[in-house]
């Protein structure tokens, strides 16, 4: 049995089909909702009236609040698998999910907003630090358009917001790989900024200034970079490999998969998890997704492109 962490809603509408590809076609096994008996949160959708509003606008906001409470608009809520305002759980929420009424449940507090601004404040410190590798698919492929920039620009625009999120106290090393090119003669990929404290402007400025051209030695990159991290172990840190491209392998001196996910297969003892990021629709997410896996990580799915900074937020949260 395995369980995650959710919203009660997701799980019924999981159950009802809502969630399915061919909508309404429920699941052979739908889920089932556990209920910590020490109590839980109540993730409500707050509704707030900002301090700047005027009396004509709190008077038309205050309106509007009643009419989202009442039955009517409470039974549409319902029927997505919400609870109503007053926490009550519809007779087929309870169906569908096996879940409880609000007086078989236990709701914490919410935190005072003093405890959450320290919490989010101390996270940079209490996080595990980390020894990064990123590698930058620099393949011609990135120089397709979407829209008026490239598929290069949006992306490293998009890895310059990432590594905002960084902690300041990391180490971060930036490779660029595509295939042997004029400018890189002897290997597919090459060190862009060596493996030092996190520097956001140097990485910044220097992934903006990448030249692209090639192909996409993706099998070779990943194998090195593997093997690059492992030379640099800590073992007081996160050791990572995070590969962004928007492509396939296609380098024909390094072909074998199998090969590469025995190659990357975490060493309990030192493991060195790989994060992939599929960029744009050309790329190969289901065999990214099983390099990721191989290593104990995790491949993102930013094929369509205005998920790019999703991306990259659920990565670094994954720290």
């Amino acid at each position: 049995m395995s369980a995650i962490v959710t919203q009660e809603e997701l799980v019924y509408q999981y159950n009802e089909g809502e969630l399915s590809p061919t909508r309404g076609k429920k699941p052979k096994v739908p889920l089932v909702a556990l209920y910590p008996k020490e109590g839980t949160f109540n993730l409500d959708h707050p509704y707030v009236v900002l301090p700047s509003a005027s009396p004509e606008q709190r008077d038309a906001a205050a309106d509007f609040l009643k009419y989202l409470q009442q039955p009517a608009q409470q039974r549409s809520f319902s029927r997505l698998g919400f609870r109503d305002h007053e926490r009550n759980a519809s007779d087929p929420l309870v169906a569908s999910v096996r879940g409880r009424g609000t007086a078989d449940l236990t709701y914490f507090d919410p935190p005072n907003p003093t405890v959450v601004k320290a919490i989010l404040t101390g996270w940079d410190t209490l996080r595990k630090k980390a020894n990064i590798l990123v590698a930058v698919d620099t393949s011609g492929s990135m120089n397709a358009k979407i829209g008026d920039q490239s598929r290069f620009q949006v992306a490293t625009a998009a890895a310059a917001k990432g590594f905002g999120l960084l902690n300041s106290e990391d180490q971060v090393a930036l490779w660029s790989f595509s295939s042997e090119t004029g400018q890189r003669p002897k290997s597919p990929y090459s060190e862009e900024v060596r493996l030092s404290a996190f520097d956001q402007k140097v990485l910044t400025d220097k992934i903006s200034s990448l030249h692209v051209e090639g192909g996409t030695a993706l099998y070779a990159t990943v194998r090195a970079a593997r093997r690059y991290m492992l030379d640099h172990y800590d073992e007081s840190r996160i050791n990572a490999v995070v590969v962004l491209t928007d492509g396939k392998n296609e380098y024909s001196k390094d072909t074998k998969l199998a090969r590469l996910l025995q190659d990357v297969a975490l060493d309990p003892q030192r493991p060195v998890k790989i994060f992939c990021i599929a960029f744009d629709e050309q790329s190969d997410f289901a065999t990214l997704d099983r390099i990721a896996k191989a290593s104990a990580g995790k491949a993102f799915d930013a094929r369509d492109t205005a998920k790019i900074d999703d991306a990259f937020v659920k990565l670094i949260s994954s720290f």
